[in-house]
This record gives C-alpha cells, structure tokens and sequence, in this order.
C-alpha cells in the first residue's frame, strides 16, 4: 500500500513528519487523507505544499487547500528533462547550459520571460507540447515566480524522500499493518528525541563569531543551531558588496533606491 507522508521542516531544519496515511485508491483516498490531516492538526492549512505531478494530488489540493500555495517539485521535472528533450541534448551541445541558465538564473520574472523566448526561437521549440505545459506551469516551479513564496528553502520533495528513507529502517513492503503502526511510533518518538537533542545544544553551546558585531551576538542569542549558521553564512557573504545611494530622482526629488555593487 502507497504510504504518505506529510512532512516538513522544524525550527531545527530537521525533517518532521507531521502526518500519515497508508491507501487504496489514490484518487478516492487524497481527499479523504487532506480533510483528516486537517483535523489533526487544528484546520490550519500550510502557506505552501510541494509535491510532484500527480494529478490526483493536484485536484484533491485546489478543492481542499485553496488558499495554499501549491508548487512542483523542481527534482521530479529535472528528471523528466533528457527523456523528453533528449534529442536537444545530444544535438545541440550548449543545450542544457542555456536549458538552465533560462531556468534556475533568472532572477526576475522579466528576465525569465526574455530569456525564454530567446531560448526556444534559437531551437525552434514553439510547438513542443511537453515544454509548452511546462511553461503554462511556471507560476508553481520557476524561480523567478516562486522565490516570494514562503517554503522554508524548500523547493522540492527532497525532505520527504529522506523521511521515507528514515522510515525504510523501521518498516518495509513486508511489514504487516500491526507491527507497521508500531515501529510507526518507534519512527516517530526518535524524530521527537532528534529535535529535544538540539534543542540541548541550542540552549548549552556557543556559537562561534565571524564577523563579532551586535547583530551577529543577537541572532546567535535568538536562533536555533542551524538557523543561526544559514543566518551567519548570509551575513558574510553581504559583507562583501557595498552600498551606494541611486543619485537618479525622482520627479519629487526622492531617492528612487540603492545601487548594490559586488
């Protein structure tokens, strides 16, 4: 029976599972699994779910779930790239560099449009019916329209593929639904054990400084382990810019932004 997972990131970045269902019939049963999983967890639907392209999934999420936003997973795309532009690849050897450049580099919703329609007028792919839905679908994968979208750095199943993986170590296609529910919660209580341990480090040990200024001292008192080394990496790294004033003007005589230069 399929088995799934409702999983998410905790204040740690660990994978939780918050949820899950074991089914039948996948287009009976979504519906079914989203109302209950609701209920379990107080009627407050996420900001954002991402899945693949299952179509069953995708109709059960707009009916019950409709103020969520709902992505694609970038990976499960990815993969069905050289079966469908196979020939592009093996014809065209700067292909899959423009292929990516137009989809993971563009960090505005302009530039993705630009380069798009630069890219398929330089391989002639108007009329590629795979490629085309993807770019009806590009509000759900893209870059460039999903990274104002709240997904905790998510941008694909890959968190729950690895709690599958974690829970491949406490049941198997072999396992019966008794001794399933019970090594479930075996499962289950060594996520929470997980989470209480770096809880533990995060309230006992120190941070290590880079850069020793105030901002860096309060964000070390305020995030957890993990959060605190995402958080210290970014301030680095935008050590290295500097700032200028736009001298351009408005017709009101305000400053129109800031010029960041690397």
């Amino acid at each position: 029976m399929p088995f799934v997972p409702f999983t998410e990131v905790n204040h740690h970045y660990q994978s939780v599972i918050f949820g899950f269902a074991l089914m039948r019939d996948e287009y009976a049963t979504f519906g079914w699994i989203i109302r209950t999983w609701l209920e379990g967890v107080g009627n407050k639907p996420p900001l954002t779910i991402i899945t693949d392209q299952d179509q069953a999934m995708e109709s059960a999420i707009a009916v019950l779930l409709p103020n969520t936003t709902h992505l694609l997973c970038s990976w499960h795309i990815s993969q069905k790239i050289p079966e469908k532009l196979g020939h592009y690849y093996s014809a065209f050897q700067e292909f899959k560099t423009d292929f990516n450049h137009c989809i993971y580099k563009s960090l505005t919703e302009c530039i993705f449009e630009a380069r798009w329609a630069s890219f398929v007028e330089k391989y002639h792919l108007q009329e590629h019916k795979w490629l085309n839905g993807l770019y009806e679908l590009k509000r759900k994968w893209i870059l460039a329209y999903t990274r104002n979208t709240f997904s905790a750095f998510q941008i694909s199943t890959s968190t729950s593929e690895g709690m599958n993986s974690f829970f491949d170590k406490y049941v198997s296609s072999a396992t019966g639904l008794k001794e399933f529910i019970e090594n479930a919660q075996k499962a289950l209580a060594r996520q929470f054990m997980r989470a209480k341990e770096e809880d533990y480090v995060t309230i006992n040990q120190k941070r290590p400084m880079k850069m020793h200024t105030t901002l860096e001292y309060h964000a070390s008192c305020i995030y957890t382990k993990k959060m605190f080394r995402r958080f210290q990496d970014e301030l680095v790294e935008s050590s290295k810019y500097f700032v200028e004033k736009d001298r351009r003007a408005s017709e009101e005589g305000e400053i129109m932004g800031c010029l960041y230069v690397l």
